[in-house]
């Protein structure tokens, strides 16, 4: 027969949904086992710590070398050109004249480009979304826009 040993644990160790439980007992044969699956354990997750941290900073340099390629000024000067003549081609089709309107068009859908990419201007477009832009200011249209500007139209006149 094996000797026992008592490895105690305190109360405050094992309370569990606010009971107290009785301190248990282990043979030394089972509590070095399970000190050792501990110290294994421990050393795994260190081990998974240190490969997310890398995985996480492998990630952020690849985002941020993607995002240092942006959009030249001649392309930049292309897509101002693609949403002036998609807010003149938009404004045709429902009728509003006004230069003002046209304008307003043209901030719509130079704000729904920059909101889409999370830029401030233009210029901070990722090089590689180009054709996503273009598509986008291609396809772009709200309603809800053209009823608010015939409103200050009816409101004004």
């Amino acid at each position: 027969m094996s000797e026992r040993a008592e490895v105690v644990m305190t109360p405050h160790e094992l309370t569990i949904r606010g009971e107290k439980a009785l301190p248990v007992t282990l043979m030394p044969d089972v509590a070095a086992a399970l000190q050792g699956n501990v110290e294994q354990l421990g050393a795994y997750l260190v081990q998974m710590a240190q490969m997310m941290s890398i995985m996480q900073r492998r990630l952020d340099e690849m985002e941020e070398s993607r995002r240092r390629v942006t959009a030249d000024h001649e392309e930049v000067r292309k897509l101002a050109a693609l949403i002036r003549l998609r807010a003149r081609e938009y404004c045709e089709k429902y009728q509003l004249t006004e230069k003002k309107d046209q304008t307003a068009v043209r901030n719509a859908i130079k704000k729904a480009v920059l909101v889409r990419y999370g830029i401030r201007d233009l210029h901070d477009c990722p090089q590689v979304a180009l054709q996503a832009v273009q598509k986008q200011i291609d396809n772009w249209a709200d309603i809800r826009l053209v009823m608010k500007i015939r409103e200050k139209h009816r409101g004004g006149a």
